[in-house]
C-alpha cells in the first residue's frame, strides 16, 4: 500500500498540486527562472481562458473537444460491439480476424496520424483518389485545412478507438454462460432478442467502464490531433489538449496553461462521477 501510494505522489498527486498552484499565478518564460517573481492572480487566469469574448477564451477548443469525444464515443462503442459479438461466433477464420480487429489499438498514436495524414493528402491521398473513382466531390479536398479537419480527426480517431472497446466487450461475452443462449434458443427467441435479454445485461456494467473511459481517452488525446493536423491546427480542429502545448510552449504562458489544463480535468470528473455512481448504484 505504501509503495503504491508514494507512486501516485510522485507521479500524479503533486504534478497535479503544481498545476493548480501555476494555474493562480502569472508564470511565464519570463518569471520561470524565480517561481515567486511572478506573482499571484488568484482567479484570473480562470476568467480569462473562460472568457467568451477574450482573446484567451479556450471555449472554442472546449466544444471542439467535447463534439469530437461525443461523436467518436457514439461511433466507437457500437462499432466495437457489433465486432465482439461477431467474433464470438464460431466460424472458419475467427482467430486470423481477432488478431487483425487489434492492429488500429496496437499502432502508436503517431503512426495512426501519419497513415492517416497520407490518406487525407490533397489529391493524391487515398481519400480523393477513391471520391474521385466513385465521381463525387471535387479532385482535389482540404481534408486537414478549414472545417474538413474535424471530420479527418474524427475517423481518424474511430478508428483507432473502437479496438478498445471490441476487447473490453468480447472478454465480457466469454463469461457469459452459453446454457443462456441455448436456453433463449430452445424457447424460440431470435438473434436479436438473445442480444438484448442476455448479451446486453451481461455486458453493461463493462460498457459503462467502456464508455468512460473511451470519453476520458478521446478528451485527453493530444498525440493524434497534433501529427495529424500539424501545429497549429485549423481553428475548427483545435482541441484543449493541443490548445495547452500551444499556450506552454508556444506562448510560453504557463500561468494560463495550468488553469486550461485544471479546466480539461473538471470536465474529465463529470464521466468519472457518472462512473463511480453507476457502479455503487450496480452494487446495491
Amino acid at each position: 500500500m505504501a509503495p503504491s501510494f508514494a507512486l501516485m505522489t510522485v507521479v500524479s498527486y503533486i504534478p497535479l498540486l503544481l498545476a493548480v498552484v501555476i494555474s493562480v499565478t502569472a508564470l511565464s518564460i519570463f518569471t520561470i527562472g524565480d517561481v515567486w517573481q511572478a506573482g499571484l492572480v488568484g482567479l484570473t487566469n480562470y476568467l480569462d481562458v473562460l472568457n467568451p469574448s477574450g482573446p484567451l477564451s479556450v471555449l472554442g477548443p472546449l466544444r471542439n473537444s467535447v463534439l469530437f469525444t461525443v461523436i467518436t464515443t457514439l461511433v466507437a462503442v457500437p462499432l466495437g460491439v457489433a465486432a465482439a459479438v461477431l467474433v464470438n461466433q464460431q466460424f472458419p477464420g475467427r482467430a486470423l480476424l481477432r488478431t487483425v480487429m487489434l492492429i488500429p489499438f496496437i499502432l502508436p498514436d503517431f503512426v495512426t496520424a501519419l497513415i492517416w495524414r497520407l490518406i487525407f493528402q490533397s489529391g493524391t491521398g487515398a481519400a480523393d483518389q477513391v471520391l474521385r473513382f466513385l465521381g463525387i466531390g471535387a479532385d482535389y479536398n482540404l481534408w486537414l485545412i478549414g472545417p474538413n479537419a474535424f471530420w479527418a480527426l474524427t475517423i481518424a480517431s474511430v478508428w483507432s478507438a473502437w479496438p478498445f472497446v471490441y476487447i473490453m466487450a468480447l472478454a465480457a461475452l466469454q463469461a457469459v454462460p452459453a446454457e443462456y443462449y441455448d436456453a433463449a434458443e430452445v424457447d424460440g427467441a431470435g438473434r436479436l432478442r438473445r442480444f438484448w435479454s442476455i448479451t446486453l445485461p451481461a455486458i453493461k456494467p463493462t460498457l459503462v467502464l467502456a464508455l468512460c473511459l473511451s470519453v476520458i481517452n478521446q478528451f485527453n488525446s493530444f498525440t493524434l490531433p497534433f501529427v495529424l493536423l500539424g501545429h497549429p491546427p485549423a481553428e475548427e480542429a483545435n482541441v484543449l489538449p493541443v490548445e495547452i502545448y500551444t499556450t506552454s510552449f508556444t506562448a510560453n504562458d504557463y500561468g494560463h496553461a495550468s488553469a486550461i489544463a485544471v479546466v480539461n480535468l473538471l470536465v474529465l470528473l463529470i464521466p468519472i462521477a457518472y462512473y463511480l455512481k453507476k457502479a455503487r448504484s450496480d452494487e446495491n
